[in-house]
């Protein structure tokens, strides 16, 4: 626990300062040493008279900022502390209890100071090109920005090791897009395959402003430059207009399928068909063609 206290003055040249109860006589008088940037502490009566009242649990002076700075030296690989934790290190480390919401503004400090905050990470992604070109050989990657403004528009990423890993993968690739929930929002893109163990193995990814045909053309665009369209390959995405409308136009001759999962919702939600989902997984595994249609025909019955 910890005595909340007053500023009396302060200034380049002095600081005084009192505990809350005027009958206290708990102070710090200090001057500053000339130019140096230091307090000579002139004057300090360390014991508080003012009585158990005044003690409190909140102390109004432990800021966002103390806090944060506190905090740094508990980051392990660029993960902080959860707000809990934030709430019982400052009980722990400064004796006082600090409320969820600044313990959780605090967690938001800390980690712009440890990782960086987007405003950073736009202006750096053409020196991250540049290192990522040199680390990577043999890779692909891409920056569109608008050319009046200068505004980050698309990304897109390929290591080299995953193109030339692809020669010996199944040709089956399956897209598909996540959204991002920062301050920017945007869409992550990415494509995978499968290999001969039925390990996943990541292909591409690619930073968009939104999913739509111009972000899902751009996307097939540079896809295309490793992974060929050919009649053996079969290409897997949910079922977003999209990437129905820009698939067909850069890929003519690959199976455009939809994923099984992205199906099975359809399925429940606008058929209401939960009694025979069962049906549809065995039609969606069947290995051989009379299997398939023995279940297919009995789901459309």
């Amino acid at each position: 626990m910890s005595f909340n206290y007053t500023t009396l003055k302060s200034s380049k040249k002095y600081l005084r300062v009192r505990c809350l109860d005027r009958t206290c006589r708990w102070m710090v008088h200090a001057c500053a040493i000339r130019e140096s940037g230091w307090f000579h502490l002139h004057k300090y009566v360390g014991k508080h008279t003012c009585g158990i009242d005044h003690v409190t649990g909140k102390h109004k002076n432990v800021t966002v900022e103390v806090i944060a700075s506190l905090i740094l030296n508990f980051f392990i690989d660029n993960k902080g502390p959860s707000s809990k934790e934030i709430e019982r290190i400052v009980f722990r480390e400064l004796h006082c209890r600090s409320s969820y919401w600044k313990c959780w503004m605090t967690g938001v400090i800390a980690k712009n100071i440890v990782r960086g905050t987007p405003e950073h990470g736009y202006p750096v992604l053409p020196v991250f090109l540049y290192i990522f070109k040199g680390l990577n050989p043999g890779s692909i990657n891409f920056l569109r920005v608008d050319e009046e403004s200068g505004r980050f528009i698309y990304y897109f990423m390929a290591f080299g090791d995953s193109i030339h890993g692809y020669a010996h993968m199944r040709k089956v690739v399956t897209i598909d897009g996540t959204h991002f929930s920062g301050k920017y929002e945007g869409v992550l893109l990415s494509a995978v395959t499968q290999g001969t163990q039925n390990h996943i193995y990541p292909l591409v990814y690619c930073v968009v402003d939104k999913e739509n045909d111009a972000s899902w053309g751009f996307f097939f665009e540079k896809l295309k430059a490793f992974v060929v369209d050919e009649p053996e390959l079969c290409v897997i995405s949910d079922i977003h207009v999209s990437i129905a409308n820009r698939l067909t136009r850069h890929y003519l001759l690959a199976h455009n399928s939809v994923c099984m999962r992205h199906l099975d919702e359809n399925l429940r939600i606008n058929h209401h068909c939960f009694n025979s989902l069962y049906l549809y997984y065995h039609a969606a595994k069947a290995y051989t063609l009379k299997e398939f249609n023995d279940y297919f025909n009995a789901l459309k019955e």
